[in-house]
């Protein structure tokens, strides 16, 4: 793969402050992209098996007098769902091994590899549809000239706390993380909170419904991020479509827009498409009087 050449990767930086909006050259946002987990009820333990998500999920902002635009591609977000229960508690691993991201602004346009996520989820079932689970996860560096501009050239920690209501045909979800930032000269990237939500309703194959997410700076890194303290905050609402092909592969549309924004810039409205669907499931066993 072609290496960015230094003076690329600052080109890189400050084409993304633009596309991020930010004021200076850093990166905007946090490191996993707000409102990637709409649509998927992170609080419930799923039966055991192996299932997958394909994710891609695009960014349009408007940076006057042009539109720059983001897209975040996940071929395989996999969630093992072991066939371990501590207790009453479930174990589940999810990971997202392949993670690219396409940047296009204006006299520049790359696409890259991007940090993969590993994690390990224990899950509780409260009654009454409701579910609840945590999560432990790190953000793995991968050494690129695009992560060193946009300041994601570390490890970061995540901690996530998830509630699925899942019961009746609906799917309503709060999935909070927390993620950890670094301070340094240049690039810094602050300590940022988010919660992404999901209230979806089921008709025989159809589902619909709203999705939306927010994210907030909780500090500001003294050197290479926004100038006096600043920080940065954005929330977004939008609507979701859901199909079921056949009895397996869940496909889902959401298209988001911009509510609230500070020190983010332009204008944005993202659009996302998702697949949902069990890679293998444990046969099912033999009842006790079958003949073999």
């Amino acid at each position: 793969m072609r290496r960015l050449s230094s003076a690329l990767g600052l080109r890189a930086g400050a084409a993304l402050a633009l596309l991020l909006g930010c004021a200076a050259p850093t990166r905007a946002n946090s490191i996993q992209q707000p409102g990637l987990t709409t649509g998927l009820p992170e609080g419930f333990g799923r039966t055991p098996g192996i299932y997958v998500a394909t994710m891609i999920d695009s960014g349009f902002r408007s940076t006057n007098p042009s539109v720059t635009k983001q897209a975040v591609m996940i071929p395989l977000f996999i969630t093992w769902s072991t066939p371990w229960d501590i207790g009453k508690t479930h174990v589940s691993i999810k990971a997202a091994p392949l993670v690219g991201v396409a940047a296009y602004a204006p006299g520049f346009g790359t696409t890259r590899p991007y940090n993969p996520y590993a994690s390990v989820w224990l899950s509780w079932f409260l009654g009454n549809g409701f579910n609840l689970s945590v999560g432990e996860g790190v953000q793995i560096n991968v050494p690129t000239k695009l992560n060193e501009a946009l300041g994601r050239d570390f490890n970061a920690f995540q901690q996530n706390v998830a509630v699925s209501y899942v019961k009746n045909n609906k799917n309503i979800t709060a999935n909070a993380f927390y993620t950890t930032g670094r301070t340094r000269s240049t690039g810094s990237q602050p300590h940022t909170f988010n919660v992404d939500f999901t209230a979806l309703k089921r008709v025989a194959r159809k589902e619909y419904g709203i999705v939306g997410y927010g994210m907030w700076d909780l500090n500001s890194p003294s050197v290479g991020y926004l100038a006096d303290g600043a920080k940065q905050s954005e929330m977004a609402i939008g609507a979701m479509w859901g199909y079921l092909i056949g009895n397996l592969i869940q496909v889902q549309g959401r298209v988001t827009t911009n509510i609230y924004k500070h020190n983010m810039g332009g204008h944005e409205t993202r659009v996302g498409l998702m697949a949902v669907f069990p890679l293998w499931t444990p046969k099912a066993p033999n009842p006790r009087n079958a003949r073999h």
